[in-house]
């Protein structure tokens, strides 16, 4: 685990939620994204706030936590985007024994498109070696704005997640899958599917994949011990 001054949030979680990504041709579940479940406590402004070395040591715990259950489940974690120039995450990453069964979903997609050249073309050079040892890639919460800045960057994803956001905005949501498959990836998942309406929206935008509550979630008991 990725230990470097432990962090006290890790010691208040309760439980992993797994929230199903699923496939609009076969309407089953292909992945699951997993979060952790810490109770009374709203998660969306707790991690808005958390220092990403905490979220990296959360991203190392649910990594050794999923690869010991049994089954042959594909899991996607969040991990800070900052991180991939962190030269501790890389040799940790590539060291891990994923058994191609963890997706790495970089969050905070504004990050990535105010760094330098520099620092770009290092995450360029770190996600290279990230797929090279097997690891699958994709990024979270794009929005209309940042997809031009996305096709300029040219990196290497496995696929992209829509924002939520987008989905409510009809006129220019079709456009921007259209444009991320064409342009980014050739994967999409669409967040935020709620109704019926949102998933014959979302199934006629070309994208494959959806998230959100229309399907139900599950949650198992875990705690860190150590």
């Amino acid at each position: 685990m990725y230990t470097v001054l432990p962090s006290p949030i890790l010691h208040t979680i309760t439980g992993l939620r797994f929230q199903p990504v699923v496939d609009f041709h076969s309407g089953q579940a292909v992945a699951h994204e997993v979060l952790v479940e810490i109770r009374n406590v709203n998660l969306d402004v707790l991690f808005a706030s958390l220092p990403t070395r905490c979220a990296l040591q959360i991203f190392f715990w649910q990594a050794n936590t999923l690869l010991k259950m049994q089954g042959q489940g594909q899991y996607w974690l969040n991990f800070p985007a900052d991180k991939l120039l962190d030269p501790r995450a890389m040799e940790l990453l590539l060291a891990l024994r994923h058994q191609r069964r963890l997706t790495i979903e970089i969050q905070d997609p504004l990050t990535l498109t105010r760094m330098s050249k520099l620092e770009q073309d290092s995450v360029h050079k770190n996600l290279h070696r990230l797929k090279a040892a097997g690891w699958k890639i994709w990024l979270d919460d794009l929005t209309c704005e940042l997809a031009d800045d996305y096709a300029r960057l040219a990196l290497p994803f496995d696929g992209i997640k829509i924002d939520r956001s987008e989905l409510s905005l009809p006129g220019r949501f079709d456009a921007l899958v259209h444009f991320v498959r064409e342009k980014i990836a050739g994967a999409v998942v669409v967040e935020g599917i709620e109704t019926a309406q949102d998933l014959q929206r979302a199934c006629a935008s070309g994208a494959q994949f959806g998230q959100g509550f229309l399907w139900p979630e599950c949650r198992i008991d875990a705690v860190v011990t150590a």
